[in-house]
């Protein structure tokens, strides 16, 4: 991969290259994650830069220690994610923060319309 060729070339990122190729891979998988609801492992340890053996341990401790609601079907080699629906507490919570984002912002329109 170019990232890895250039912190390996990096004198002050050499040291950080399996942190940031770690980081670099969970967040490539929690993308799919996101946009796909099955994900072929072999397509996806091509793009983790990892075998597919590698990157099917790998998959599973990240669902085992995250505790994601995906499962792994070894036969097809895929990865099924599971629905992630918010709680109701979620939900309560993110439109709370809209609420007060709008609520700034109609503040901020109202004095502004009065300063001129």
């Amino acid at each position: 991969m170019e990232c890895e060729t250039v912190i390996e070339n990096d004198f002050f990122l050499t040291a950080f290259r399996d942190e940031f190729m770690e980081s670099a891979r969970l967040f490539i998988f929690e993308i799919y994650c996101r946009i796909h609801q099955c994900i072929d492992i072999k397509m996806l340890a091509e793009r983790l830069n990892m075998n597919q053996e590698a990157a099917e341990k790998w998959i599973a401790n990240l669902i085992r220690n995250v505790r994601l609601n995906a499962k792994i079907d070894s036969q097809s080699g895929t990865v099924v994610m599971g629905s992630q629906s918010q709680s109701v507490h979620e939900q309560i919570i993110d439109k709370a923060k809209q609420l007060s984002v709008r609520t700034f912002m109609l503040a901020n329109t109202v004095v502004g319309s009065g300063r001129v």
